[in-house]
C-alpha cells in the first residue's frame, strides 16, 4: 500500500481510538495489521518505494539484472545450443516464477512479467532456431507446441486468460500446419471442413465451461470465434491462395455470425458475463 494512504488509515484509526468510536482492541489491532504491511514492504529489495527513496541496494541490483540480461542476449549465438536452450528455458521459468510470487499482491506487475517469460520463450526460442539453421517445418512445430503448451499451462494455474488463449491460438497454428502438410493443395471447402467444425466444438466447450468452470468461458467463446474465422486465414496467410472475391466469404461469415449469436444473445451473454 502506497505511504501517504498508509498514514492516513493510521491517523483514521487514532481518530478512532480518541473519539472511541470503536473498541480499543480492535484500534490495537489494525493498527498493528497496518505497522507489520509497512514493515513488511520496506523490507522488500525492489520496490517502488525503495527506488524513490534511493536504496543503493535496489538501484545496484535492478542494474545488474538488467545488464546481466542484455550480456546473455549478446553473447547468445556464441554459445552452443544445449546452453542456448537452457538459457532460454530458465529465464523463461524466472519470469514465471517471479510472476507467480506476486500473483496475488500486484497482479499487472504479475501479467508483466508472465508476459516477459512468454516472449523470452518465443524470442529466444526463435533465435536459437535461427543461429542454428533449423528453419523448417519440423523445428517452427516443435517450438510451437512448446510455447503452446507452456502458456496454456501457466495460464489455466495462474488463471491468466490471455496466455490460456495464445496457448490455444498456438494450438490452432499448429493444427493448420499439420493438415498443410498433409493436404497443401485444399479447396475452400476443405477448409471450412477443417476448421468450422471446431468452431462448433469449442461454443459447446463454452457451454460446458459455464457449468463446470466458469474462468474458462471467454477464453472458449474467443476461440470459438477465431476459428469461425479460421479457414480464410489458412487459405491467405499460410496456404499462400488467391484473395480474390475472399473479401465477400468473410463479409457473409461475419453476417452469418452477426445472426447466430443475435439468435442466441440470451444463452452465449450468460455464459461469459458469469
Amino acid at each position: 500500500m502506497d505511504r501517504d494512504k498508509r498514514e492516513v488509515i493510521l491517523a483514521e484509526i487514532n481518530h478512532w481510538r480518541k473519539g472511541r468510536l470503536l473498541p480499543e482492541q480492535y484500534c490495537d489491532f489494525l493498527e498493528k495489521l497496518y505497522h507489520d504491511e509497512e514493515i513488511k514492504s520496506s523490507r522488500s529489495i525492489i520496490s517502488l518505494g525503495s527506488i524513490q527513496q534511493g536504496n543503493l541496494k535496489s538501484w545496484f541490483l535492478g542494474f545488474g539484472i538488467i545488464s546481466f540480461i542484455f550480456f546473455i542476449v549478446f553473447y547468445f549465438s556464441l554459445f552452443p545450443w544445449p546452453l542456448q536452450m537452457a538459457i532460454t528455458l530458465l529465464l523463461s521459468a524466472l519470469g514465471y516464477l517471479f510472476s507467480a510470487i506476486h500473483r496475488h499482491r500486484h497482479e499487472l506487475l504479475s501479467l508483466a512479467l508472465a508476459g516477459a517469460g512468454s516472449l523470452i520463450l518465443l524470442g529466444l526460442g526463435s533465435l536459437m532456431i535461427a543461429l542454428q539453421g533449423w528453419e523448417g517445418e519440423t523445428a517452427t512445430s516443435i517450438l510451437i507446441s512448446v510455447c503452446g503448451i507452456v502458456w496454456f499451462t501457466v495460464g489455466v494455474f495462474m488463471r491468466f486468460n490471455i496466455l490460456l488463449y495464445c496457448g490455444l491460438a498456438f494450438g490452432m497454428l499448429l493444427y493448420a500446419f499439420f493438415f498443410g502438410w498433409i493436404h497443401p493443395e485444399s479447396s475452400w471447402g476443405m477448409l471450412q471442413l477443417l476448421w468450422l467444425p471446431l468452431s462448433i466444438i469449442f461454443f459447446w466447450i463454452t457451454w460446458l465451461c459455464h457449468y463446470r468452470i466458469k474462468r474458462l468461458t471467454r477464453v472458449m467463446f474467443a476461440a470459438s470465434l477465431t476459428l469461425w474465422f479460421m479457414p480464410e486465414m489458412d487459405g491467405l496467410l499460410l496456404r499462400q491462395q488467391s484473395a480474390q472475391g475472399m473479401e465477400i466469404i468473410i463479409l457473409a461469415k461475419i453476417v452469418v455470425a452477426f445472426v447466430l449469436l443475435y439468435s442466441l444473445r440470451k444463452k452465449w451473454v450468460v455464459w461469459i458475463s458469469s
